[in-house]
């Protein structure tokens, strides 16, 4: 059986839950005590010694006169002058000499003694002084009881400052936990009166306040537009389902229609649902990329043969100047070179032209999609990579855009590093995606070419 030994003062602090205030004023009322009682400590020590050693030199001195008036024959004035002193003489014959130890000054019961041997007439006499410290002690408790009543003021006086201080500095992080438990994300804290490490607390939780306010409202969009992108299909599915009841058992159109109806809806629900559960593993996606060395021209090229067999009613080109490689996870690459594709597709009208080109740009690989298409209003522009947001609403939904094609585009580049941005200048809009290439790739490729152009023209010369 082992025995277990508990802190007292954490077990009361967490039986009682002492505030940061109170603690912190204890701690600093400790610091005082200790500090004030070395230091009334040290001051009593030194004034005691120091009277105590005045004492036994007023004492030699009476030693002195005492051998002074015994070497003169003055024995009877001995008793008049220890009453003028306020001390006692005794005068003892000593019949034998006594060992030099007898000789001393010494302090008992408040009492200094000086013990000496004298010569009166030719007999040896020992000499006792005694001189009472009661008015040294007095002065000395008077010393103490002034020092516990300043212990007494400053005390009070490090409690209240010390208790104010305390109160001041935990003052912004009350303000946090009562907003926190209020709920309110409109709260801000005031930082203008403070200049300290708390104002840069107090602006760490501002911010971080603006941030749970934003992501907040975010969700709440998310969640609004996600309901009513699924409410919309499911109503349509609903309708057509009533219609098939009541009209298209017996009217074969009606019945086709219907099931071509509810058919698509159900692809635009299902397409939906899968986007809406990639960004809702977007942060264990992070973590699940499958990195690989791959040739860039080589993908977008797969990339435009599966847009030519899909869709006949534009024309696609891709054009690039070097091989370029690319270290990251190839199939999101290549989804999100398809979304930026698939947008360029709806919204340019047949027949159009869509043109993909890649260049490399210090150490990173640009890839530009540009089309001939309607293009993008300069309002909607910031907004397009939103989670939902479409800029024409009632064409998204004729061609079945959710709305999250760009935000997903976003995050997978964003995964990797790199930058996505759109730009319109009336008509035709411009995607650039700059991702980091794989230097080390990049750099054995470009020794490898240089070594065959070399051998090339050695043997041209040959």
């Amino acid at each position: 059986m082992s025995l277990k030994i508990t802190n007292p003062w954490h077990w009361l602090n967490k039986r009682y839950k002492f505030s940061i205030v109170f603690k912190s004023t204890l701690i600093n009322l400790a610091l005082f005590t200790i500090l004030f009682t070395l230091i009334g400590f040290g001051l009593v020590f030194i004034f005691s010694k120091v009277m105590f050693a005045g004492a036994s030199l007023v004492l030699e001195d009476h030693e002195r006169v005492v051998r002074d008036m015994l070497s003169h024959g003055e024995k009877g004035r001995l008793q008049m002058y220890a009453d003028n002193t306020n001390i006692s003489i005794s005068v003892i014959k000593a019949t034998e000499r006594m060992y030099n130890s007898e000789v001393s000054n010494k302090i008992d019961d408040l009492i200094i003694t000086s013990k000496f041997y004298a010569a009166v007439n030719g007999q040896e006499y020992l000499i006792t002084i005694k001189k009472s410290l009661d008015q040294e002690w007095h002065s000395v408790r008077f010393i103490v009881f002034v020092l516990l009543f300043v212990f007494i003021i400053f005390g009070v006086f490090v409690l209240s400052i010390s208790g104010l201080t305390t109160g001041n500095l935990v003052r912004p992080i009350r303000k946090m936990v009562k907003t926190i438990r209020a709920g309110d994300l409109n709260i801000r804290l005031d930082v203008t009166t403070s200049h300290d490490e708390l104002r840069d607390l107090a602006e760490t939780f501002n911010a971080l306040m603006d941030k749970i306010g934003d992501t907040y409202r975010r969700q709440d969009r998310f969640v609004s537009d996600a309901s009513h992108e699924l409410r919309t299909p499911l109503l349509v599915i609903q309708g057509y389902a009533d219609l098939l009841e009541r009209w298209g058992k017996k009217d074969r159109a009606v019945q086709q229609e219907a099931i071509d109806s509810i058919k698509k809806e159900a692809s635009y629900m299902n397409k939906l649902v899968e986007r809406l559960l990639f960004l809702a593993r977007a942060a264990q996606n992070r973590q699940k990329l499958q990195l690989t060395t791959f040739d860039l021209f080589e993908l977008l090229d797969e990339i435009i043969k599966d847009a030519i067999v899909m869709n006949t009613g534009h024309t696609f080109s891709l054009q690039h100047k070097q091989q370029i490689f690319l270290r990251g996870d190839a199939s999101l690459i290549k989804q999100v070179i398809r979304i930026v594709l698939d947008n360029s597709i709806k919204y340019t009208p047949s027949p159009g032209e869509i043109k993909i080109q890649c260049d490399m740009v210090d150490e990173n690989a640009v890839i530009i999609v540009e089309d001939n298409g309607v293009g993008i209003l300069k309002k909607d522009l910031p907004r397009i990579f939103e989670r939902f947001y479409k800029a024409d609403k009632a064409r998204s939904r004729t061609t079945g855009g959710t709305g999250l094609g760009l935000s997903i585009a976003q995050l997978i580049v964003h995964e990797h590093g790199g930058t996505i941005t759109a730009q319109s200048l009336g008509k035709g809009t411009i995607v650039t995606i700059k991702l980091p290439m794989d230097a080390k790739k990049q750099k054995i490729f470009k020794q490898e070419q240089f070594d065959n152009k070399g051998a090339a023209l050695n043997e041209d010369r040959s």
